[in-house]
């Protein structure tokens, strides 16, 4: 026994040791054979390995990414999108490329497909959207496991390059003394960076992998939502042309039609329920009714009998059948009713022997003292309790079942109920029409008697109408021929009126215009106008004179005259004198015709005043006319006077200058000169006053 004990004291100690030595044994072995007496061989050996299984994990992980359910899904329903945008409806001439099409989709989208074909009964969108399309099949991504497998394969890399570069670097001197190994491993640094280089780039390029991989996992789950969204319309829109029927075995492959898929199982019963329903109607249809003889009614009444008699036996015998099954159904649920009842009735039996057994095992739990007796009475307690619970759960469970045998068999018998309504209204339909036929083909023929009794009539009434018509149409062209006359002439007419008015408006103009002209105030108006234009050129040269005298006088005052050059200037001053004076009866003139052209004005801004004032105005501006005539004429023979006189003064004043010596002739030979300078001026204006007043005369 003690040998025994040492043993087994001693053989855990021992067997450990053998077993680090033979996992290090092994280790130098793969070792030895890897890199051999030569480290660098080794380390490249291990590269190559780990270089190759790094980037075989990688490809393959790429090519996994390219075939799962996100990215074929996102290619699919992008061609899908571009097919419909060139296609944007299905017809019977490309309903096989579109399903053709649909057979190469991921399974969840074909399947979606197949129930909205079998069914017709809503829109595409409401069997396939991005709920059963996208989010379900998604939960379990195998692209979101993809890049979490990228990154365990790096790691996994990582450390069977740095255990092998362990291998190959230390193993040769695993057979060394420890001491001397540990002195050869802290004095050889190169060699860690050598384990630890590829391992990091590994890490490195896996981990930016795997960013990349969730950047674009985000980006490939938006192209994937818009683009679904879009299929979505553009199915909605091109399944609205879509034929009625459609062949399964176009839908469905010959693989699916030989696995008989759960879709095309589903397809098939409810077409053979279809066809089990059409085959009882038919054979219910075709059963030999009663034969009644209508004969004495005529044929068109017998039918609508016969039919109205088959219609009826139609009814009631599906109505019988249905209100068979209905009582079957009743039959049936009020037998569920009594089984359910007997079940109650079970569970309220035992449910109240367990609640009994569970009180006297209580009352002993209390009333005993012994621990094993009282932990027996607990564990049948205990036991009652779950059997208390299993009888509630097989009671729920059967009330469960019961309520929803009930729900399905009520269901039934309203169905089989409604459709005893619709066979109803049907029949009656159906009955309504006929009779509505029968109606118009009686009508029709009491119609056609009638007209054919009244058609003499008829046409009688109907060629009198026609007579009266003509006339009334004969009638009506004359009287609208009528009528145009009228129109025509009433037009004639309100055109020469206007032309008339137009006349008789230019005429007035005319005469006003003549009158006007004619007017002494327009005659006044043009002689004043003519009068101070002349008046004007008159001052302007008694100016120019003025200036001619002062300079005169400038010259006569420097200059030594005798007596007779002063008497001379007094006589030219003299008659400057008189010429002022002549100025001054002009000015009263000028200011009388100022003020008629004052006046003129006013009547212009008021042409049409009272002939009265016209008349007064003629008799004032004809005295004032004469009474200007005899001024003028008066005052032009002064005028001739004077100039004559002047004349004869300039004459006498040069044969005087004549006489002088030539000494005195130098001095006095501008102021001589200047009177004859002045004669042709005054001579000038005198003759233009004088053929002015001429003028006005006329």
């Amino acid at each position: 026994m003690l040998n025994a004990g040492q043993l087994l004291t001693t053989t855990p100690a021992s067997t450990s040791n053998s077993l680090f030595q033979t996992i290090t044994n092994l280790f130098a072995q793969i070792g030895n054979f890897l890199a051999g007496s030569d480290r660098a061989m080794g380390l490249q050996w291990v590269t190559f390995i780990s270089l190759a299984i790094f980037l075989t994990g990688i490809a393959i992980c790429v090519i996994l990414i390219s075939r799962t359910y996100e990215s074929r899904l996102l290619k699919h329903v992008a061609g899908f999108n571009r097919y419909f945008k060139k296609n944007p409806f299905i017809n019977e001439d490309n309903l096989v490329e579109v399903n053709q099409k649909f057979k190469a989709v991921p399974k969840t989208l074909r399947y979606c497909w197949h129930e909205y074909m079998l069914n017709r009964d809503r829109q595409p969108s409401e069997y396939i959207n991005s709920v059963t399309c996208i989010d379900q099949p998604t939960r379990s991504s195998a692209y979101k496991n993809i890049s979490n497998t990228v990154l365990l394969i790096t790691i996994m890399v990582s450390v069977f390059t740095i255990i092998a570069n362990l291998i190959c670097i230390y193993a040769p001197f695993m057979y060394d003394d420890p001491v001397a190994m540990g002195q050869r491993v802290n004095n050889d640094m190169v060699g860690l960076f050598e384990i630890l280089l590829m391992p990091c780039i590994y890490l490195f390029t896996g981990l930016f992998i795997t960013t990349f991989l969730k950047l674009l996992e985000s980006s490939r789950y938006a192209d994937l939502y818009y683009e679904f969204h879009e299929f979505e319309r553009f199915l909605n829109k091109a399944c609205s042309t879509m034929p009625s029927f459609v062949d399964y075995e176009v839908l469905f492959d010959a693989k699916e039609i030989r696995d008989a898929i759960p879709v095309l199982q589903e397809y098939l019963e409810k077409r053979a329920l279809q066809e089990q329903k059409e085959a009882e109607e038919a054979e219910l249809n075709a059963n030999h009714f009663e034969n009644f003889n209508f004969e004495p009614v005529g044929v068109e009444s017998a039918l609508l009998l016969d039919r109205a008699m088959s219609e009826g036996e139609r009814y009631f015998n599906f109505k019988r059948g249905l209100t068979e099954r209905i009582n079957s159904k009743e039959t049936e649920m009020f037998n569920y009713q009594k089984k359910f009842d007997e079940v109650t009735k079970e569970y309220e039996r035992k449910s109240q022997a367990v609640r009994e057994n569970m009180a006297s095992i209580n009352e002993q739990l209390n009333a005993t003292s012994v621990k094993i007796e009282a932990n027996y009475l607990k564990k049948r307690y205990n036991e009652e309790q779950q059997k208390q619970q299993q009888l509630e759960k097989d009671y729920e469970y059967a009330q469960a079942n019961f309520i929803k045998q009930q729900q399905e068999m009520e269901q039934e018998v309203a169905q089989m109920t409604a459709e005893i309504r619709e066979k109803k209204t049907q029949v009656e339909e159906n009955m309504m029409s006929e009779c509505r036929n029968y109606s118009n083909k009686v009508w029709g023929e009491i119609n056609k008697t009638i007209q054919a009794q009244q058609e003499p009539i008829v046409k009688e009434k109907e060629e009198k109408a026609r007579i009266l018509q003509e006339e009334m149409d004969k009638m009506t062209l004359l009287v609208a021929d009528q009528d145009a006359d009228i129109k025509a002439k009433q037009e004639y007419i309100a055109k020469l009126e206007q032309d008339i008015k137009v006349r008789i408006a230019e005429i007035e103009a005319i005469n006003n215009v003549r009158d006007y002209f004619n007017t002494p105030e327009f005659r006044q108006r043009v002689s004043d106008k003519k009068k101070k234009r002349k008046l004007e050129e008159f001052e302007d040269a008694q100016e120019e004179k003025i200036q001619e005298m002062n300079s005169i006088s400038s010259i006569v005052t420097t200059d030594n005259r005798n007596d007779k050059m002063k008497q001379e200037e007094s006589e030219l001053l003299a008659k400057l004198k008189e010429t002022n004076l002549a100025n001054s009866e002009y000015a009263k003139d000028i200011e009388a015709i100022n003020k008629r052209a004052e006046e003129a004005a006013a009547n212009e801004a008021n042409p049409f005043a009272t002939f009265s004032n016209l008349q007064n105005n003629i008799k004032e501006q004809e005295k004032q006319q004469k009474a200007e005539e005899k001024a003028k004429l008066k005052a032009e023979q002064e005028a001739q006077a004077q100039a004559e006189a002047e004349a004869k003064a300039a004459e006498e004043a040069a044969k005087a200058e004549e006489e002088q010596p030539a000494e005195e002739a130098k001095p006095e030979e501008a102021p001589a000169e200047e009177p004859k300078a002045e004669e042709a001026p005054k001579k000038t204006s005198l003759q233009s006053l004088l053929s002015s007043a001429k003028k006005l005369k006329k």
